[in-house]
This record gives structure tokens, C-alpha cells and sequence, in this order.
């Protein structure tokens, strides 16, 4: 999404330049800041390289998915501060709360994530949150699979390989599950992560699952229009942007309910295509009935997927994010823009490995 901006944002008026956290502090792109932290870094050694970036009173400050709000703020120096949210996590409400005074206004990925932050961020109000429909790098949806009948049903999931929140440990029960049903299927994947190693031991025998790494551009996209089906197994979500790209190439979504942005998504395709979370029978018996549909019925699913998918196509989204700004930027200040001498808190020094691990709620804790 970052490179997304570094290309487009100019040509929507915006002046943009970019602090990447954990990217190397000589990493060589234009308008680029890293930081150069990784988990053993600490809020305090990130503070200390962060008053080193060169920002100004005249900037807004935007913060991707609200990270470093809580320990930046006090040192950013920007004239408003918005936080975009991307993704859901488990107690993000409380950590919301915990924001107040800080945020000029928000943008959100998902009607849910936009509800949250309305209810969480009262003083933010309508005028200052608004929804951002996610980019899909087209300018118009297809559906070009072949008829189902008589070959194999061609499965994928495209994201992170990773037990947290992605739950890939899940996918060996949901092939386990489809063998019970005698369904004939390919699986493919595309990403990676902290364990596609184990995931891809789990298969190393079976030729229908097949691992395609990362993929970008035409590449990406040619393995994409390929499937029938993309699946989740996952705990929460925003809104995955693979599963509105997926459904722009006629891919049917197959998805728990998690209460996400995606949930609507589904049902406007087809009710059972939206799973009870963790289910992976009821995720194989929604497969099972793609499988058993009529070639009509079947391109009409896929027609609904294209539909639900249209505002998301073209420039929308970068659009979307440029009007607010201005908006926000010309609306009064009501963030803080003082704060009192910083007092040293134990979490400070914890590096963020750890944090990450067993004490989440402290890189959302304001520390000034």
C-alpha cells in the first residue's frame, strides 16, 4: 500500500514522503525514511531515531494501521494526524480508546472498522472518518474460468503464511475435510511467511497443493484468474485485499464469519459461501456445493462477485485518501499539539519482540 502512495500520491496533489520503521535507514528510494528497527528494538531506541526525521509544522501526519500514534505523537511535529486502519485485531477497541486527544481523523478499510472507530473516537464524529475502498489494480472485472465440470476445482489463498490471525495450522483439517467429501480439488498458495516452511511440510507429498511464493504484477494475476474458489481460515480481518482482487477475476470468495469487512462482501455472492469461524467442515461443505452448482448457476456467482467488487477499481481508493487529507487538514485542529515532559515507563525499554508477544496493548498506550 506504501509503494501504492510513493507512486500515485503527486498526481492527486499530495507532497508525500515516507518513515518505513523497519526498513534499513539507507534504503535507497526517494522521499524514504527507514528507521532500521527490528524486534529488538525498543519504543525508546524508536523514539530516539524517529526525532531525527525531518517533518514540519505545515505536514499532516498519516499513520498506517495507527502505528506509533501512541509513541511518536509527542515528536512528529505535524499540524494534524490521521490514522488509516487496515486490518482488525483482537482488543483494538480498547486500544482506540486509549488514541483520544491524539487524532485529527481516520480512514478505514471496512464499514466495521469505520463503525469502531466512530464509537471509539467520538470526538472524530462523521465529518472526520470516512471509508477507503480498497484499490484493485484493474479497470475492469473478468470471469474467465473454464466450466468446472469434469476437472478439478482449483482452490487458492493468497496473504500472509502465518498461524497468527491467517491461521494457516488450519489448512491440513480443511484438506483432510474435503478428502471426507470425495471433492476433487487443486489448492494453490500465494505468499509467505513465518511458517511457510511447516505449511509446506504438511504437504510435501500431496501433488494437488502447490506453493507459488510471492507473485506481483502480470505473474500474480495470472495465477489468480486460474482459481474458482479463494479460501480463509482466518481468526479476524479488515478486509483482505486479495479476496477483492480474487472476486474482480471472478473468483468466489469463501470466508469465516469474523465480523469483518468481508462478511457483506460474501453474502452478496452467496449466503453459505460465510462459514461459522473456525468450522473447516462447513468450510469444505461450502466447496463441496460449489462443486455440485450448474455451469450457469456458477457464472452467475461469478457475476455477483464482479459486482460486489466495481467501487474498487481504478483510482478509487487513492481518491478516496487524497480528498480526506485535504479535508481533514482544512478542518480545525483538535488533536494535541503539546504535551508534558516524558515520563520513563517500563514498556519503553521492552524490546518489540516481546511486546508483540505477550504485551500488545503497550504499543498502543500513549507514553507522553
Amino acid at each position: 500500500m506504501l509503494r501504492l502512495h510513493h507512486r500515485v500520491d503527486a498526481s492527486h496533489g499530495l507532497d508525500s514522503t515516507f518513515c518505513a520503521y523497519f526498513e534499513p535507514r539507507d534504503i535507497g528510494i526517494e522521499r524514504v525514511v527507514g528507521l532500521g528497527l527490528n524486534a529488538f528494538s525498543t519504543i525508546h531506541t524508536a523514539r530516539r531515531k524517529f526525532s531525527r526525521v525531518p517533518t514540519s509544522p505545515a505536514e499532516t501526519i498519516v499513520y498506517h494501521n495507527f502505528w506509533g500514534m501512541a509513541f511518536f505523537a509527542d515528536l512528529d511535529r505535524g499540524s494534524r494526524r490521521i490514522g488509516v486502519l487496515h486490518t482488525d485485531t483482537p482488543g483494538l477497541d480498547l486500544w482506540l480508546r486509549q488514541l483520544r486527544g491524539l487524532v485529527d481523523g481516520a480512514l478505514c478499510v471496512s464499514r466495521p472498522l469505520l463503525d469502531l472507530v466512530r464509537r471509539e473516537l467520538p470526538e472524530l464524529g462523521e465529518d472526520r472518518t470516512a471509508w477507503l475502498p480498497y484499490p484493485v489494480a484493474r479497470e475492469q472485472t473478468e470471469a474467465a474460468q473454464q466450466p468446472m465440470a469434469s476437472r478439478p476445482i482449483v482452490l487458492g489463498f493468497a496473504g500472509r503464511l502465518s498461524f497468527e490471525q491467517k491461521r494457516v495450522d488450519r489448512f491440513p483439517l480443511l484438506i483432510e475435510a474435503l478428502d471426507r467429501l470425495e471433492v476433487d480439488f487443486r489448492f494453490d498458495f500465494l505468499g509467505d511467511g513465518p511458517q511457510g516452511t511447516w505449511l509446506k511440510r504438511q504437504f510435501l507429498n500431496d501433488r494437488r497443493v502447490k506453493f507459488h511464493g510471492r507473485l506481483s504484477g502480470s505473474d500474480y494475476w495470472d495465477v489468480l484468474r486460474t482459481w474458482d474458489a479463494i479460501v480463509f481460515v482466518s481468526d479476524y480481518e479488515g478486509l483482505p485485499i486479495s479476496l477483492i482482487e480474487a472476486m474482480a477475476v471472478g473468483v468466489l470468495p469463501v470466508m469465516p464469519s469474523v465480523g469483518s469487512g468481508a462478511d457483506p462482501y460474501v453474502r452478496d455472492v452467496r449466503e453459505d459461501l460465510l462459514y461459522p469461524p473456525g468450522k473447516t467442515d462447513a468450510a469444505a461443505a461450502a466447496i463441496h456445493a460449489l462443486t455440485l452448482a450448474s455451469q450457469s448457476e456458477i457464472q452467475q456467482l461469478r457475476r455477483r462477485a464482479n459486482s460486489v467488487v466495481e467501487p474498487h477499481l481504478g483510482d478509487c481508493y487513492e481518491r478516496a485518501f487524497a480528498q480526506h487529507v485535504f479535508h481533514v487538514s482544512a478542518l480545525p485542529r483538535i488533536s494535541r499539539s503539546s504535551f508534558p515532559p516524558l515520563t520513563p515507563r517500563l514498556r519503553m525499554f521492552v524490546p518489540f519482540g516481546v511486546l508483540r508477544r505477550v504485551w500488545l496493548g503497550a504499543l498502543w498506550k500513549p507514553v507522553a
